[in-house]
């Protein structure tokens, strides 16, 4: 939980009438020179970590459902468990970007292992045993997810949601302020970057579809099923199949 309550004036976290978090004097939302968005998103999973005590913190860019990308994360257990989502296809993140609206799990292990059989026994394995993930949009456009990862012992409550809440609004106005550049129309760069991390895993889900005469999402979903099947992360069976060693419907060579 927070070390002392604060409220959401705004887009500005304020404690005892003076900004706090991600709008202090460092402020998360201007990066600093050089930093770019990706540097100031990952300041604000630092800072959000440290106000809520958490085991870690992880923006994702989500363009589409099956395009799910980190962007910046505050501790590696946290971006492993939110790979772990593309990988096996569920989790929270994806939840909450579907459904546009918080998924709060404060007990993973009583309320997530029906909702995520593959996903939740694997992120309880590594100490998370609590998950609140928050929609980044306006209206209905939405951007990626920002999901808080917490150990039995600190569980959020109602003041810590809030908090959660506002830093997840000052992370859609890094992406709203960042994301396009004055005057042009491409991501700014270190986005871009990110949104290509599982650029082969895209390139495999297609050799697949040729491969197998099935959709893009079906191809997938047997890429996944396969990679489950046979205890293999995803990219690593996208490189396989990439380098003609494995194909889902046939055993590895």
């Amino acid at each position: 939980m927070p070390r002392t309550p604060m409220q959401l004036k705004g887009l500005t976290l304020v404690k005892d009438g003076e900004p706090q978090g991600p709008h202090a004097e460092d402020p998360v939302r201007s990066p600093r020179a050089g930093d770019g968005v990706t540097g100031a998103l990952g300041r604000l999973c630092r800072e959000i970590s440290d106000e809520l005590h958490l085991l870690g913190a992880v923006v994702a860019l989500m363009p589409s459902v099956e395009a799910h990308a980190v962007a910046a994360s505050s501790a590696e257990v946290a971006r492993k468990v939110e790979d772990m989502q593309f990988s096996m296809g569920e989790g929270p993140t994806r939840d909450a970007f579907n459904a546009q609206r918080p998924v709060l799990v404060a007990d993973l292990r009583a309320d997530g292992m029906g909702r995520w059989p593959g996903w939740a026994p694997a992120a309880c394995q590594s100490g998370i045993e609590a998950v609140y993930a928050f929609p980044l949009h306006v209206g209905a456009s939405i951007f990626g997810v920002l999901t808080a990862y917490a150990s039995a012992g600190d569980r959020l409550d109602a003041t810590g949601l809030k908090v959660a809440l506002a830093f997840s609004q000052a992370a859609t106005e890094v992406l709203l302020d960042g994301s396009i550049p004055p005057g042009g129309t491409q991501l700014e760069p270190d986005l871009d970057t990110s949104l290509g991390a599982n650029s082969h895993v895209y390139q495999a889900q297609g050799v697949v579809m040729v491969e197998m005469g099935v959709s893009l999402s079906e191809a997938l979903a047997r890429m996944r099923a396969y990679a489950w099947a046979n205890g293999q992360d995803l990219a690593a069976l996208s490189r396989d199949i990439l380098a003609g060693r494995a194909m889902p419907d046939r055993e590895p060579r």
